[in-house]
């Protein structure tokens, strides 16, 4: 593996010298470009690994409990992701940090049912900026409403994966783009998320980008409507376009669902290019680009070495 660096920095032209076990712990999109958190016992606080064009070949460690990925804590500084070393007893993570995490998560998403002196300082801070709504689409055709702090979108679009999107209302804070993104959801029957084994599936029998595009132009209108039923300050109508910067890259054509499972084995991969979570890799001996879902390795202990490799079986397309 390549890139072992302080987090502010990710580069992959440096040596990562790793013994025995390390650990990834998230994916952290910056400027479009993807990298890995990686943590070793020796290095309890994590570092950047850039992901695009990132070897890796190890070996899951079933003895080695694993390690919780941390959490995220808000501010009005926006997002910070907090290292943990405990291992993880619930899911990915910790006791402590699923917990902290769930209230935060419910605190974000319903405060503006709740009210904002019902909720942590800290996050009503979060929210107290001005918000983006838009509407997205993913590669099988799924589509969902969603908001995104910031003036400029951020990186919400690039994490979630969408295919395309496009803003629709520049909002004055996070309380009242949720108010409109519940409006939205619930007069067009619009979901508020898509689930992963649909964008993982989209990216294998994908619709094509006109068919993607002409599917979000016949929606967006619909969200205009019901925008402009609402006659109150705080925010104002967009029509911006926004597409996944992997658009035109030749990795995201003709995938193969990588057929082994990353939950145990030993395995060898180099990571061309990400979309969201999912990968599009290569391996040593086949043609195929492999695509591969990265949470399941989280958390989990890798041991580097050259091991004996699980051996890969593609199966024939029924079509």
């Amino acid at each position: 593996m390549y890139g072992w660096v302080p987090e502010e920095h990710p580069n992959s032209d440096m040596a990562f010298q790793v013994d025995g076990v390390y650990y990834l712990t998230g994916i952290r999109w910056r400027d479009n470009e993807p990298s890995l958190r990686v943590q070793t016992d020796a290095t309890p606080s994590a570092a950047l690994v850039e992901a695009r064009d990132l070897h890796l070949r190890f070996r899951i460690d079933v003895e080695t409990p694993k390690r919780c990925v941390g959490r995220v804590e808000r501010s009005s500084e926006g997002s910070t992701h907090v290292d943990c070393v405990s291992p993880s007893t619930r899911g990915r993570q910790c006791e402590r940090c699923q917990i902290v995490d769930n209230v935060s998560a419910a605190n974000m998403h319903q405060a503006h049912r709740k009210g904002r002196d019902s909720i942590d300082q800290r996050m009503a801070a979060y929210l107290s900026h001005p918000h983006r709504l838009y509407v997205a689409i993913f590669r099988d055709g799924s589509t969902k409403i969603g908001t995104t702090r910031g003036s400029n979108g951020g990186q919400r679009l690039v994490e979630q994966g969408a295919w395309f999107a496009r803003y629709v209302a520049h909002v004055e804070d996070g309380f009242l783009v949720r108010e409109l993104e519940d409006l939205v959801s619930e007069s067009i029957n619009l979901g508020q998320a898509v689930d992963t084994r649909k964008k993982f599936s989209g990216h294998l029998q994908a619709q094509t980008n006109s068919e993607l595009q002409s599917t979000l132009e016949d929606l967006t209108p619909k969200v205009g409507q019901v925008l402009k039923t609402q006659n109150r300050d705080g925010w104002v109508p967009l029509d911006e376009t926004w597409s996944n910067p992997m658009l035109d890259n030749a990795h995201w054509k003709d995938l193969v669902a990588y057929p082994a499972a990353l939950t145990h084995g030993a395995h060898e991969l180099t990571i061309h290019s990400m979309v969201g979570r999912l990968a599009a890799c290569s391996r040593s001996g086949f043609e195929e680009t492999f695509l591969l879902d990265i949470q399941p390795l989280l958390g989990r202990p890798l041991e580097r070495g050259d091991f004996e490799l699980d051996q890969l079986v593609l199966q024939e397309s029924l079509f």
